[in-house]
């Protein structure tokens, strides 16, 4: 082997066990970080609970278990939200919608699924909070002799159920998405079987899409799940905090999240303060690495399930045609335990009856055709059943394009009153309360725009390398092996690592390694890191799948090495994918907000030096304006004086990220659609 094909080989290896190794960094930092706890005087311990909970908690597991209940409690309400809207939204995609807009509501999911989550914290802050008290108190007065509904409500309502809803509507699009492309894959012989045999459409589905899906979307809905677990800023912009195991949802000041807790608490956490929030950080990784395991491996033997049903529809279908007539009526009564076909089948042949009295000799069974002719009732009540699901399909399709469009009509309404080139070309230098400065400006995002700009490209600069050379390991060289199987599974689960984790861990890192205290922009651009990786090795493999064996072989046949058929014919053939995925995984983490809180900080003024010095961001500047709530405007202030200038400028620099994440997807859309066909 040459020279060349070595080094290439073993950088690929490197990268792809770079994985592993990222992930026990992140555990090992983590936990290097938290253990102050284990040998801290009691009494200081107690002291830092006491403060962060205000009395109400003196040890680590009775400061931490209420943030475990709070976490657990609010993402499963989202998740109960979600589900069956996600799920109807998938099934009117796939199967009910027309298939000249299909590709379009199929991006328009994917597109909602980049939202900032700064930008869901604050519409439900200033929108929803509002809005949905009436709504709250009305289902409170009709159901509080339930605990979770009990009354009173909390106006405005920051409480539980609002947050959850909130959650819901983030976790709509990931649990939809995924859900589609599973409904999309099931066979298209069983569903057209279906309906030849007089099944309605919705029976179709019933019979013989949702059992075939059936791995998929628990696998979806756990994904949702890990995702809603994770969730920082939304939470933290809308739920009014507190420390206490109270079901009921409607009222503030009750429970809280780990990662909230941790953003909430940290800029005024010093000492073991920090270790204590580390470790309940470390809490949220290990319960979030357990369900991202288990959601990857019920999706990792889906596949093995479909083949399994298969299997036994064919023994069945065997089994039936060795019996004797008289020997039928006892395999028929099997059949509903074999497959979501051989379901169809037992569902539209239960009228039929076979005589009990038959002798096992070769008398043939007697059957009551009369019983084939269903009634008109029977049948008008399977067409009311079919339209009422069609209905209700379509508007679960409604109902979640609601608060989506309100968002985004919200934030254009809000944003576009200050989005001018005054508001785009200045920073926060010389900004004082609701003032303007001496330009006649009251502020900008410059400093912010520089610093996406800057720690986004220093992110690129760690993932895309790793994340490509570990697709090229796992495709070219240890496509098949164990250790490629391994190396898969842990990038899906790093995949649902929660943001605020990897902002806790490049934060651990950097002080560990440079001192306390270290905050830069390039620990912002690491964070990402963690996050952006697992998006371009996944895109990376798809694209390289898709490449033809036949070139590799034509090109190795001509005695090209490996290395260079690999960089110069399957990389080139793949690369318009590749670009398409890395554009996409830029749309998702340029608006992470949680791990630059900790990692970069936030400024008034623009630095352009990476490695020194605090940085701004567009989300962190979104969720400081909508902290200061209102500017400070005394009596005898001028005209110019405006008191809603933070509220005026987060929805300027709000609309400012959608623009800059749709821009980003629609791009990496149309590479991938229009050099696709070259590449091919």
């Amino acid at each position: 082997m040459h020279t060349l094909d070595h080094i290439f080989k073993y950088v690929a290896c490197i990268c792809g066990i770079l994985i592993l190794l990222i992930l026990a960094a992140v555990a090992i930092f983590l936990l290097f970080r938290a253990t102050p706890l284990i040998f801290a005087d009691r009494n200081q311990l107690s002291s830092v609970y006491a403060d962060f909970t205000g009395g109400k908690s003196h040890n680590f597991l009775s400061y931490v278990i209420p943030l475990i209940f709070g976490t657990v409690l609010m993402s499963a309400l989202a998740l109960c939200f979600a589900f069956f809207v996600a799920i109807g939204i998938a099934l009117f995609i796939s199967h009910y919608a027309p298939k000249k807009i299909v590709p379009f509501l199929s991006s328009v999911v994917d597109l909602l699924a980049a939202i900032p989550s700064v930008i869901y914290g604050l519409w439900g802050g200033l929108v929803l909070v509002p809005a949905m008290y009436p709504f709250w108190d009305w289902i409170s007065r009709f159901l509080s002799w339930i605990p979770l509904f009990a009354g009173p409500v909390a106006n405005p309502s920051r409480c539980a159920a609002t947050v959850s809803l909130v959650l819901a509507v983030m976790i709509l699009p990931i649990i939809t998405s995924m859900a589609r492309d599973i409904f999309q894959q099931a066979p298209r012989l069983q569903q057209e079987g279906a309906l030849a045999l007089g099944a309605t459409k919705w029976e179709m589905i019933k019979l013989a899409v949702l059992p075939f899906a059936k791995s998929g979307i628990v696998s979806a809905s756990m994904l949702g799940l890990g995702r809603a677990l994770g969730e920082t800023m939304a939470v933290l912009m809308i739920l009014s905090p507190g420390f206490t195991f109270g079901i009921n949802i409607f009222k503030a000041s009750q429970n809280q999240t780990i990662a909230a807790n941790i953003a909430a608490q940290y800029p005024e956490a010093n000492g073991l303060g920090v270790s204590a929030l580390i470790g309940t950080g470390l809490v949220l990784f290990v319960i979030s690495f357990v369900v991202n395991f288990v959601a990857r491996k019920i999706a990792g033997n889906t596949s093995a399930n479909r083949l399994n049903i298969f299997a036994k529809f064919k023994k069945f279908v065997k089994s039936i045609k060795s019996k004797k007539p008289n020997q039928v009526s006892s395999s028929v009564s099997s059949v509903s335990s074999v497959s979501s076909v051989s379901s169809v089948s037992s569902d539209l042949v239960s009228s039929v009856s076979v005589s009990s009295d038959v002798s096992s000799s070769s008398t043939s069974p007697v059957i009551d055709f009369d019983k084939f002719s269903p009634t008109r009732s029977y049948i008008a009540s399977r067409k009311r059943k079919d339209f009422l699901m069609h209905v209700l399909i379509f508007l679960s399709f409604i109902v979640a394009i609601i608060p989506l469009a309100s968002l985004l009509l919200t934030t254009i309404i809000h944003g576009i009153k200050r989005f001018n080139i005054d508001f785009l070309t200045h920073n926060m230098t010389y900004v004082v309360g609701g003032n303007a400065t001496g330009t006649g400006g009251y502020g900008g995002i410059l400093h912010a725009i520089i610093g996406t700009l800057e720690i986004t490209l220093g992110a690129m600069v760690i993932s895309i390398p790793i994340g490509l050379m570990c697709a090229v390991y796992l495709i070219e060289y240890a496509n098949g092996r164990r250790i490629a199987r391994i190396i898969n599974l842990m990038v899906d689960v790093m995949s649902g690592i929660p943001s605020i984790v990897a902002g806790l861990f490049a934060f651990s890192m950097f002080a560990i390694l440079l001192g306390p205290g270290t905050i830069n922009g390039f620990e912002g651009s690491v964070a990402l890191s963690i996050l952006m990786i697992p998006t371009v090795v996944k895109s990376a493999q798809e694209m390289l799948k898709i490449v033809p064996n036949d070139l590799r072989e034509a090109s190795l046949a001509l005695g090209v090495t490996k290395q260079r058929t690999i960089t110069k014919v399957v990389l080139r053939t793949a690369l318009p994918g590749i670009v398409s995925g890395c554009i996409l995984a830029v749309a998702r983490v340029i608006g992470e907000t949680a791990p630059l809180l900790m990692a970069s900080g936030f400024i008034a003024s623009t630095n352009f030096n990476l490695f020194e010095g605090q940085m701004t961001t567009l989300p962190v500047y979104v969720y400081q304006e909508y902290s200061k709530l209102s500017a400070n405007c005394p009596a005898n202030a001028p005209d110019s004086c405006v008191t809603t200038i933070p509220m005026e400028r987060a929805w300027s620099a709000a609309l400012a990220l959608i623009v800059i994440v749709l821009l980003l997807n629609i791009i990496g859309r149309v590479v991938a659609r229009v050099f696709s066909v070259k590449a091919k």
